[in-house]
């Protein structure tokens, strides 16, 4: 979670959001969870496992780029380092194609 925080912070300036679902687990694990992470990360409680449905989420971890319309940008399983050089360009270049498009 360190390198999502890092991730945040970067992209602050970039109207880019790090928004987190955490699936089935109570808001007291998660307040921990993110105080012993050090961590100030937004996060949807999905109690029911509703927002897993929906998006047909079979394995965690799942990441959704979404662009300001709601559309998806990218799709990544599994742990990422979000500090990373290759991810940080692939990022810049999804940010700056959603800002091309029309009503951005």
């Amino acid at each position: 979670m360190p390198s999502l925080q890092n991730l945040k912070d970067r992209y602050r300036d970039e109207s880019f959001k790090v928004l987190l679902v955490n699936v089935r687990e109570q808001r007291s694990e998660v307040a921990h969870l993110f105080k012993k992470a050090g961590v100030d990360l937004q996060v949807v409680l999905d109690r029911e496992g509703a927002v897993s449905r929906d998006y047909h989420v079979s394995n965690h971890p799942i990441k959704f780029l979404v662009d300001r319309q709601g559309h998806m940008m990218a799709i990544g399983y599994g742990y990422r380092d979000w500090d990373s050089e290759e991810l940080n360009r692939l990022l810049q270049i999804l940010i700056h194609n959603s800002s091309e498009q029309p009503g951005s």
